[in-house]
């Protein structure tokens, strides 16, 4: 028998059990995380937390501090080392006095030990910030925030939340973390905003003709302050699209998109400090400036991995238990990556068509084909994304179609990046590293930057969960028949059966005057029909019915047709609304094929 969404006269049943002790175990339930696997769970964090705080000083923290560094400040690196000693203390001290629900002195143990690496992380943004205003207009250029940084505050916050105790008082414990999360996603958000006026600021003063020149305003004036509000507002939006996952805690997919792009930014910083060739993807090396020409800067890489740690570890655990998180929800999550990887593709798209304008109108040498070529794989990738986002939760297509796409996605973030450095316009004469042992490279114009990468990581994300949930977004094969005879999968409702009447939209007569056969009750395969004991104490509800056509009965409802009750035998109680299928003795008063007897039921 089915049941469709849009059958008018349907009745729930409450399968609670069946009669002849034929009782149905209840359906499966995940379990909740119990106290064995959330100690482990939190073993795993800490061993992350603990890495990341290790190897967080092998890496640069701005253009003036960090190994690899020249004339690095020796009292900083043993600042950096108090610091880091500090936090790794915050994760052995949960061990040292024990975890169980209701202490919160280990928990406070923990913020209160971690907070001095919170503090220097912090004091480094404040550096570059400082050094951003006081060298604005210059030549000079600020230290920025780099890889380091962001692994410092990833494996600092992961040492500061409190132990999971896999009970119901973990809502409590971690309650005020997400909204540690919103006030990092507010705070992206105002220094990006703040970071994009102050560099248009002064490029547009900068352009601006001065009071003794007397040449006025012309086109390159016009060009040097389009490109900078087109470059500036192209930075602006990646951030703002990313902090508003974060400003959406309460939102799944949003928690899941974040870790992945923190995750993703983490990589990327690594691989373009270490690989040589990342001089050419960021002309800083992977060490992210204010928010400007260069791409994205600090305030969204620095908000996306403190973001991500502060959602990964309890978000990370339901998953891995299969508990308050749909299988659906990853795809949601990859929808939004996909939504960012389209923004910024777009976004290349338009800042390489306005460097083709400016070059035509300011007669400068430029080859329009390399522009093309890179705009038209910005285009490209942009619009397989789009494709994909809204395809990736229709069952219409094939999985390995979707996830072939996936696949294409990446090669397509790949090559961007070997294509923007491949094809880009180089300064004649100009060594590759730019005279700086850290930075700068020959590049014209850098538009491919770390942003590339983080995003091709991100893209390798979405591959991998386009798989992984592939087996489960398949579209089940069509359902042979129609009506009754439509056989539902098995499973759709494990705790309700549902009957339908048939014909109650076609007529809306008593049911004793339908003059047209019972209709039998049909199911996946034959089997005899079984009573269906409900509940106790209404069993004086039932219903005459036919041993050889079964029919059903429905008590008085106002949103359904209007049935008779049926008659009551001396001694019997006044029925309820519960419908029942019972099974009569043949009436050897009627003839057969009369229809319905005057006591309600059907001749045999």
């Amino acid at each position: 028998m089915s049941q469709r969404h849009d059958d008018p006269a349907t009745q729930n049943f409450a399968t609670q059990r069946l009669s002849a002790g034929q009782g149905a175990p209840p359906p499966p339930r995940h379990p909740a995380p119990n106290e064995p696997s959330a100690k482990r769970w939190n073993i795993g964090r800490d061993v992350v937390a603990g890495v990341l705080l290790l190897i967080a000083p092998l890496f640069p923290w701005n253009l003036y501090f960090g190994i690899g560094i020249p004339h690095s400040s020796g009292a900083l690196f043993a600042l950096l080392a108090v610091v880091t000693v500090l936090s790794l203390a915050a994760v052995a001290v949960t061990y040292a006095i024990g975890s169980r629900p209701g202490n919160s002195l280990a928990g406070r143990l923990r913020v209160a030990l971690s907070a001095p690496y919170i503090l220097l992380v912090a004091g480094v943004v404040g550096f570059d910030v400082v050094q951003t205003i006081r060298y604005g207009g210059s030549g000079n250029v600020p230290g920025g925030v780099g890889p380091g940084a962001w692994l410092g505050i990833s494996g600092a916050l992961l040492s500061a939340q409190p132990s999971i105790t896999g009970t119901a008082t973990d809502d409590g414990s971690l309650r005020k973390w997400p909204m540690s999360a919103r006030i990092v996603g507010y705070t992206s958000i105002a220094l990006a905003a703040l970071a994009v006026l102050f560099n248009l600021f002064w490029r547009t003063k900068a352009a601006l003709p001065g009071s003794a020149d007397s040449s006025g305003f012309g086109k390159q004036n016009m060009a040097i302050i389009a490109t900078a509000v087109v470059y500036g507002v192209v930075a602006l939006v990646p951030v703002v699209v990313a902090a508003r996952w974060i400003l959406q805690s309460s939102s799944r997919s949003s928690r899941l998109a974040t870790i992945a792009l923190g995750a993703s930014t983490l990589t990327a910083g690594v691989v373009v400090w270490v690989l040589p060739v990342g001089r050419e993807i960021d002309g800083f090396h992977g060490i992210a400036q204010n928010t400007s020409t260069a791409g994205v800067g600090f305030e969204g890489y620095l908000a996306w991995v403190a973001a991500a740690a502060i959602f990964a570890p309890l978000t990370l655990l339901r998953v891995a238990t299969n508990q308050q998180i749909d299988r659906g929800i990853w795809r949601v999550a990859a929808r939004k990556g996909l939504l960012l990887i389209a923004i910024w593709c777009l976004a290349s798209a338009l800042m390489r068509a306005t460097d083709v304008i400016v070059a035509a109108v300011l007669h400068l040498s430029r080859s329009p084909y390399d522009s093309a070529a890179m705009a038209t794989f910005d285009v490209l990738t942009a619009a397989l994304a789009i494709w994909l986002r809204g395809n990736l939760l229709s069952r219409f297509f094939p999985v390995a179609v979707i996830s072939s796409l996936c696949g294409v996605l990446l090669v397509l973030s790949v090559s961007r990046i070997v294509l923007g450095i491949a094809l880009s316009p180089r300064i004649a004469g100009t060594p590759t590293g730019g005279g700086n042992p850290v930075y700068g490279n020959n590049l014209a114009q850098q538009i491919t930057s770390t942003f590339d990468a983080v995003l091709s990581g991100l893209a390798l994300c979405i591959l991998v969960v386009a798989i992984i949930t592939a087996r489960f977004v398949q579209r089940r094969p069509p359902a042979k028949g129609k009506g009754d005879n439509q056989i539902r999968p098995v499973g759709s409702d494990a705790e309700t059966t549902r009957l339908r009447i048939p014909g109650a939209a076609e007529s809306t007569a008593p049911l004793r005057q339908q003059p047209t056969p019972p209709p039998r009750i049909h199911r996946p395969t034959e089997q005899p029909t079984r009573r269906i004991d409900v509940r106790s104490g209404r069993e004086d509800a039932t219903q005459q019915l036919s041993t050889r056509a079964p029919r059903i009965f429905r008590s008085d409802d106002r949103r359904q047709r209007p049935i008779a009750p049926p008659p009551q035998r001396p001694g019997q109680q006044s029925s309820t609304s519960a419908p029942k299928i019972h099974r009569p003795q043949p009436n050897p008063n009627e003839r057969p094929g009369r229809g319905p007897t005057r006591d309600g039921g059907f001749p045999s």
